[in-house]
């Protein structure tokens, strides 16, 4: 069922199962309370957690104001001690004679202690909006993760590619890196040392453009060790990519790896209880 950061305790099991079947439903959320002596005579009802949304001084407002008008009986005192470090902490000090668990329903029905929820989950199918159940929600989730890994991986591959290309025609142009200055220095302008680059070193126009943009001193401390490195790096990550866009299975395996790093980074544990009602 949902899950709230405030906790509290879920009722109304069908609306969430009708919610997760059709996509529409409602439920409530009633604040989860401990019931003891206050003093050696009266008895209490403290609350440690409120429904979403529910701020402590809005509850102990409607409650002083019920209580002023006589609509609910058995309170005689009501103590807002919440802070920042103990959490949610309302204690309400009951009249002799009268049971807190009655009390406490009152408090349900006529107070923010309990509240309702509708779910109505609409997504983007295919850039229209439906409305969907649990089931269909995760479906079209899953289908967006699994495009998202395929994109990603074509623009990986796609960017590797680019570079492998220009690390190729380094390697090609270090080996005499010598001719390569001497043509350069000797052409007039840059078409006609492309044009020589090209013949002389079976390079691409890519390749070309890219050398000579870059500055002589760059150039001549190119290692080939670390090029060549570099090159069975790209080559490696361009192979992998590639045999995983040929099968939808193991883009779907990554998915899944992927789904489950997120949920060991950022779990945390169940807050709002699963109620009888």
């Amino acid at each position: 069922g949902p899950d709230f950061p405030t906790g509290g305790e879920l009722v109304g099991l069908e609306g969430v199962r009708e919610a997760y079947s059709t996509g529409k439903g409602s439920f409530k959320v009633r604040a989860t309370v401990e019931i003891s002596k206050v003093t050696t005579r009266k008895m209490g009802i403290t609350i440690k957690e409120l429904p979403f949304t529910i701020g402590p001084e809005k509850v102990v407002e409607r409650i002083a104001d019920l209580a002023k008008a006589k609509k609910i009986q058995g309170i005689s005192d009501i103590i807002d001690l919440t802070d920042g470090q103990t959490g949610t902490n309302v204690v309400i000090e009951l009249k002799n004679g009268f049971e807190p668990e009655a009390v406490l329903e009152q408090l349900f029905k006529l107070t923010p202690m309990e509240d309702a929820f509708a779910i109505n989950a609409v997504a983007l199918v295919k850039g229209r909006p439906q409305t969907l159940g649990l089931k269909e929600l995760l479906q079209v989730f899953i289908d967006h993760r699994i495009e998202v890994v395929r994109r990603r991986s074509e623009f990986r591959k796609g960017k590797a590619t680019a570079r492998l290309t220009l690390v190729d025609g380094l390697l090609k142009a270090i080996i005499d890196i010598d001719k390569v200055i001497k043509i350069i220095r000797a052409s007039d302008d840059a078409t006609i040392a492309k044009d020589a680059l090209i013949k002389g070193f079976k390079l691409n126009d890519e390749q070309v453009t890219y050398i000579l943009d870059m500055p002589l001193r760059r150039l001549t401390k190119m290692s080939k060790i670390e090029l060549e490195t570099e090159q069975k790096e790209l080559k490696s990550t361009i192979a992998a990519l590639n045999t995983l866009l040929k099968s939808e299975d193991a883009i779907k395996k990554q998915v899944s790896t992927e789904l489950d790093a997120v949920a060991k980074a950022f779990a945390t544990p169940r807050r709002t209880r699963i109620g009888a009602a």
